[in-house]
Order: structure tokens, then sequence, then C-alpha cells
């Protein structure tokens, strides 16, 4: 049995989603909204994106995105379940073979290495970063309060395609900090291959991963506020 703390949970809000210009949004107090993470660093990614589908054809990249959004859905919805000590067993996630082997072989280390949970799938926001976004989880993990992100994937990634989960990780760190005034220890990519592989791998180098974060809000916002087809 996971424990679970309700410490800061009067501290933050259901956040209303909105999509706008193919942007995800948060209404973060009145009329204010603040672009959601993930979008800003969608917008960035975007070339690379665009260039990764024209190199497998429209029909494949097609075919693998929707594999990924699905397959990443469903793990995290089971992982919910379970981290609340949900009967994890009777969702209709379990039921399906690729998740069902992804999830038993994430089990022994969710079960081994996360201790006190604070916070999961809680929408937050920052005022000084202007941004806003839906945390996967807070918790003790190895005995130190972190910001968890999970990821699924076909197969391992090298660490050095990882740097943007940190970087998104980074802002559910500042949200965190400026609501609570509490600062976790460390990010962690919780990452599930399709074969079961489960690689995990941690960054305490906060500070830096903000900088980069700064200057994607940054791009961001010149290309948001510059498109004339979006003020029209």
């Amino acid at each position: 049995m996971f424990e679970i703390s309700d410490e800061y949970t009067p501290l933050f809000e259901e956040l209303r989603r909105r999509n706008v210009d193919q942007t995800r949004y948060y209404e973060v107090k009145g009329d204010i909204m603040y672009p959601s993470v993930t979008s800003v660093i969608s917008f960035i990614s975007r070339k690379k994106f665009a260039d990764w589908r024209a190199r497998v054809g429209e029909v494949e990249a097609n075919r693998k995105t929707k594999r990924a959004t699905t397959r990443g859905t469903n793990l995290h919805s089971l992982f919910e379940v379970f981290l609340q000590n949900g009967d994890f067993k009777t969702t209709k996630e379990y039921d399906i073979p690729l998740i069902n082997l992804m999830f038993n072989s994430a089990k022994r280390q969710l079960t081994d290495r996360i201790g006190t949970i604070y916070q999961q799938e809680t929408t937050m926001s920052s005022d000084r970063l202007c941004l806003a976004g839906t945390v996967d989880l807070i918790c003790e993990f190895d005995g130190e309060l972190s910001v968890v992100d999970f990821k699924t994937s076909e197969k391992e990634k090298p660490e050095a395609w990882l740097e943007d989960y940190f970087v998104q990780l980074s802002a559910y760190w500042a949200m965190f900090a400026e609501r609570t005034g509490v600062v976790p220890k460390k990010l962690v990519v919780f990452l599930v291959a399709e074969n079961g592989d489960v690689q995990i791998v941690e960054r305490t180098n906060i500070m830096n991963y903000l900088t980069i974060l700064n200057d994607y809000v940054n791009q961001f916002i010149r290309y948001r506020d510059g498109n004339p087809k979006r003020n029209q």
C-alpha cells in the first residue's frame, strides 16, 4: 500500500483546459490563460517532428503516433489506479496484453522506490513562468522528494533523447515550489518500453533545465504574439 498525503492538496485547484489555435491553455485567473508546458515543448520540437514524419511517411507516422498515444494513456491510467491503492486488476487497461506486460515489468520498481505520494495528476501553474500543466507524480522517490514523469516507448532511449522530458519536469518543479515553498530534490523520468525494460533516469541540475525552459517559453511567445493569423 502506498502512503498518500494531502498536505499540499488544498494549495492546488483544478484548472480548466482550453484549446486555442491547436495549443492547450489552462485558465488560471478569470480570463487569464497560461499555455501548457507540453504545448510549448511541442512547439519547440515541431521541426524535428515534421522531419520525422517526412522521413517515415504519413501513413507510418500516423500509425506510430496513434500507437504511442494509446499506449501512454493506457499505462498512465493503470499506474494512476495502482498508486491510489485501487483495484487495478479490474481495469480494462490491465486486460490489454501489452499494457499488462509493461505494467507488471514496472510494478516492482514502483513498489520498491516510491514512498509517500503528495500529488498525482494535479493541475498547477506558475505566475513566474506564465505556464501551467498537469504533473504525473510528486512523491518520495528513493527517500527524496521528487517530480516524476511516466513515459512509454517502443524501446529504451539514449539519455540524450530525454533532455526535453527534464525541461518539462523542471516546470512542474517550479510550479510546486512556487505554490508550496517546498523544493523537490530531483527530477525523475520513469520510462517503460514495450518489451518490459524499465529505464529510470534522474537529474538534480534543475536550474540548468529551467534556463532552457525560459528560452523555450520566450521563443513560443515571440512566435505566438508575432503570428498575424493568430491575431486576426
